[in-house]
């Protein structure tokens, strides 16, 4: 199973991602290694409709899920299908594109695997509905391989005490002009005390398309964004990513084309940096493209994968979203 800690391979490019990496693989904001096996060893269980995946996601129990065909009725607003994911749990999509209509919440979980998921939402609004991903109060999640589109008060926001969360080979994106096409929030407001120390995050081979802001934009975390690629394609551009009250953002060796304000300090307060690594490409974007601060030193390898910022564009556009052709593929 490639979310129980199957070998590294690769073909060309960044070694696959066979395993999780990043601040999900640690322990806090500490070096302290965590074992992120999500349902484990446990035999394989399919599930063909809604009610049945719903019932599988749900407890403690370690369980391996499968996803056969397009699940769920659909929601608006705060009303209709929603997944909730409890701890221990590995949910894959059988096949390419394998698409759930309904958003996910992961609420007060732990060791949780999202893999090769499509996620589309309604089309944004300001009216605070369900975002198509919704991390809170857990913490060693990896998302792989999904995407997120049209969400309505954004793609995946990770909030409330949430910790120790890696998304790699997802898609973030808006297709469709809207009043918030904001992807992702890491804490929702300057007041949120059960996140001080947490919200540690990595961002690694994703793809930001046509979103107007929250790429992301975070408070309180240790936020890593490494070779990821920014477009705005056709959509409107407010900014990149902005690091907010006392949130620490590393960004290294990603690739930003047509963004306005890629590196966003408005919103800077308390003991925020957004440090620059690495050689970041700005092509044909305008506003701040330079850092300020020290940030941190990540406490996990990630540098076997690393590719040089030339390389980013051609590999995550091949390469991202729900394109694993069996459970066991890596990239």
């Amino acid at each position: 199973m490639s979310g129980s800690g199957g070998s590294e391979s690769g073909t060309g490019g960044a070694p696959a991602t066979c395993a999780p990496m990043g601040w999900a693989t640690r322990s806090g904001r500490t070096n302290t290694p965590f074992a992120l096996t999500g349902g484990g060893k446990a035999a394989p269980l399919v599930v063909k409709n809604f009610a049945d995946l719903q019932n599988a996601a749900a407890g403690d129990t370690p369980r391996v899920i499968h996803i056969d065909g397009n699940l769920g009725a659909g929601w608006n607003g705060r009303s209709g299908d929603r997944l909730t994911v409890g701890s221990n749990k590995t949910i894959v999509g059988l096949r390419p594109g394998t698409q759930l209509k309904a958003p996910i919440l992961i609420k007060g979980s732990s060791n949780v695997i999202i893999r090769n998921i499509v996620i589309k939402g309604p089309g944004s609004n300001s009216d605070q509905a369900w975002d198509n991903l919704n991390i809170e109060a857990s913490k060693n999640v990896w998302i792989d391989h999904c995407e997120f589109w049209d969400g309505q008060d954004g793609n995946a926001d990770v909030v409330k005490g949430a910790d120790n969360v890696t998304f790699t080979w997802n898609i973030f994106g808006y297709r469709t002009g809207g009043e918030h096409n904001f992807s992702n929030l890491v804490a929702s407001s300057d007041n949120e005390p059960e996140s001080v120390g947490k919200l540690n995050i990595t961002l690694m081979f994703n793809w930001f398309t046509g979103v107007a802001q929250r790429q992301p934009r975070c408070r309180y975390g240790d936020i890593h964004i490494v070779n990821n690629l920014f477009s705005r394609d056709g959509q409107v551009s407010d900014y990149g990513i902005s690091a907010g009250k006392d949130c620490r953002v590393l960004t290294e060796a990603n690739h930003f084309i047509d963004i306005k304000s890629p590196i966003y300090t408005n919103h800077a307060s308390g003991s925020s940096a957004h440090q620059l690594k690495g050689n970041n490409i700005f092509e044909n974007t305008s506003g701040n493209t330079t850092g300020y601060g020290t940030a941190f030193n990540p406490p996990y390898e990630y540098q076997d994968r690393l590719v040089p910022s030339s390389e980013v564009k051609a590999l995550v556009s091949s390469k991202v979203g729900a394109t694993l052709e069996s459970p066991d593929q890596c990239d």
